[in-house]
């Protein structure tokens, strides 16, 4: 694999992926968070998600493993709500990278080698066999679980334990599914048993995600820290998504600042003429 394709794939898992484990917020003490059941909590947690028409960053740290190569680099992305979002990717000073996704496609620009890669979640799918969608992308940068699970398919038997002064519930994957795919569990066709959830006791906002698959031994941890009040809700300043599986670990964390919400952007986008265009189902 030349180092152009190198770039994409890295790239498209930094954008793509987007937990603290602390958090400077006072937490409530162990005896004063009482049980409450799964479908009630990830109610509070639902009416705590962001309600905005744009969201975006302007600096962003990405430092990424991957077997234990470290690497970093910087950037900042905007973010229209339900359409598409435009991220832009610098080495030093030097702007090295620019990506647009929508729900129907996926551009990557490499300044570096003037060339371009072209493409749709599908051809993600073909590539990586992970089941990716634009709103999922949204949802894993704002924190929004509504949009990840759906809610309703908690089993009303569930009553959420208390873990590290933080709720938590688990539960088989057969009993969830992804929210709007209702008539195909994504998760469960991956492999992925069990789906655990932490919820903060006082902001209810969700803390951590993770996944993990039995059989396979692999597991997929996503954390969310140094929430920020921005216009009256909450968005996660710190996104860490960790990959294990017995052959590979791969880590990506994210350090967002000076994030902005409904702000005026333009989120105009274009490939300069003459780069050489690739397809992402021929990396």
């Amino acid at each position: 694999m030349n180092r152009c394709k190198i770039y994409y794939l890295l790239t498209l898992c930094a954008i793509t992926v987007l937990f603290a484990s602390c958090s400077t917020s006072r937490r409530v003490a162990l005896t004063e968070i009482r049980p409450m059941a799964a479908q009630k909590l990830m109610r509070k947690v639902e009416r705590e998600s962001p309600s905005f028409n744009s969201y975006g960053s302007k600096k962003v740290n990405i430092e990424y493993t991957l077997n234990n190569q470290k690497n970093s680099f910087s950037g900042q992305f905007k973010l229209k709500r339900n359409e598409c979002l435009i991220a832009s990717a610098r080495k030093f000073t030097m702007t090295v990278g620019k990506g647009m996704i929508t729900p129907d496609s996926i551009v990557f620009i490499n300044y570096f080698d003037r060339s371009f890669l072209s493409g749709t979640f599908d051809d993600i799918k073909k590539v990586s066999g992970a089941d990716v969608s634009f709103n999922l992308i949204e949802a894993l940068l704002t924190g929004d679980i509504s949009h990840i699970i759906d809610f309703e398919m908690f089993d009303r038997s569930f009553t959420s334990s208390i873990d590290s002064q933080m709720y938590r519930i688990d539960s088989p994957i057969k009993n969830i599914t992804l929210a709007g795919k209702k008539n195909k569990n994504v998760l469960q066709q991956a492999g992925f048993d069990n789906i655990s959830v932490w919820v903060d006791p006082q902001k209810y906002v969700v803390r951590k995600i993770s996944l993990s698959d039995n059989k396979q031994n692999q597991k997929i941890g996503i954390s969310y820290g140094n929430y920020e009040s921005i216009k009256g809700d909450q968005y996660p300043q710190e996104v860490i998504f960790d990959y294990i599986t017995p052959s590979q670990k791969a880590s990506f964390t994210l350090s967002l600042s000076k994030s902005e919400v409904n702000s005026e952007n333009d989120f105009s986008f274009s490939v300069p003429e003459k780069y050489e265009k690739l397809k992402l189902n021929g990396l």
